[in-house]
C-alpha cells in the first residue's frame, strides 16, 4: 500500500512539473515571437526559460487558495470561454474570408455553419451557466486581466518602455496575410 501512495505521489508530482514546464515553454515562444517582452525569452545556461517557469509558479501560487473542484471548474469554464469565441472567429472568417486558403473545407454556407454550430454552444452555454459565482468570477477576471494586457502590452510596446524582440531564427507565420480589420463589412457571404 505504501509503495503505490508513494509512486502515485511521485507520479502527481512529475505530471505538475511537466505541466508547469510546458506552460513555461509557451511564454518563452510567444516572446520569442514578440508577443512578450523580451526578458520572458531569456534562458539559463541549463536552456531553461527561469524568468518563464517564475512566472508560472506565482500562476500556481494564487490557484492553491482555491480547492481541486474549484480549479478544475475554472480551467473548464475558460476552456468553454475558448471554444466560444473559436466558434464565433470560424462564422467570422467564413463570413469575411471565404475565399482565404484552409486546409480544409466545411462545405456549408454561412447559415449551415451557424446552425452547426448551435448545439454545441447550447451546451458550452450550460455548462457556463452551472458554474459557481466564485469560478466565474476567477475565470472571469483571467479573461480580463488578458483583455487589458493585449493593448496594455502593444502600448508598452509603442512607447518603448520594455523591449520585444522577434527571434529570427523561426519561421515566417504571417506568409503575407493580413488579417481582416475589426470594422470591415461583412461581405463576401455564400
Amino acid at each position: 500500500m505504501w509503495w503505490v501512495q508513494a509512486a502515485a505521489a511521485l507520479s502527481n508530482m512529475g505530471m505538475f512539473i511537466t505541466e508547469m514546464s510546458s506552460d513555461s515553454y509557451q511564454l518563452l515562444g510567444m516572446a520569442e515571437r514578440g508577443m512578450l517582452p523580451a526578458f520572458f525569452a531569456q534562458r539559463s545556461r541549463h536552456g531553461t526559460p527561469l524568468v518563464d517557469i517564475l512566472f508560472s509558479a506565482s500562476g500556481m501560487l494564487l490557484l492553491s487558495s482555491m480547492s481541486f473542484q474549484e480549479i478544475v471548474a475554472a480551467e473548464n469554464f475558460l476552456y468553454c470561454f475558448g471554444m466560444l469565441l473559436e466558434f464565433v472567429a470560424f462564422v467570422l472568417l467564413h463570413v469575411r474570408r471565404p475565399d482565404a486558403p484552409r486546409p480544409y473545407h466545411v462545405p456549408l454556407g454561412t447559415t449551415g455553419c451557424v446552425v452547426m454550430l448551435v448545439s454545441p454552444m447550447v451546451l458550452i452555454v450550460v455548462v457556463l451557466a452551472l458554474s459557481t459565482l466564485k469560478v466565474a468570477l476567477v475565470s472571469l477576471g483571467a479573461v480580463a486581466v488578458g483583455l487589458v494586457l493585449q493593448p496594455l502590452l502593444g502600448l508598452v510596446e509603442k512607447k518603448g518602455w520594455l523591449r520585444f524582440a522577434v527571434n529570427s531564427d523561426l519561421p515566417d507565420i504571417g506568409v503575407g496575410h493580413t488579417p481582416a480589420a475589426v470594422d470591415e463589412p461583412l461581405a463576401g457571404c455564400r
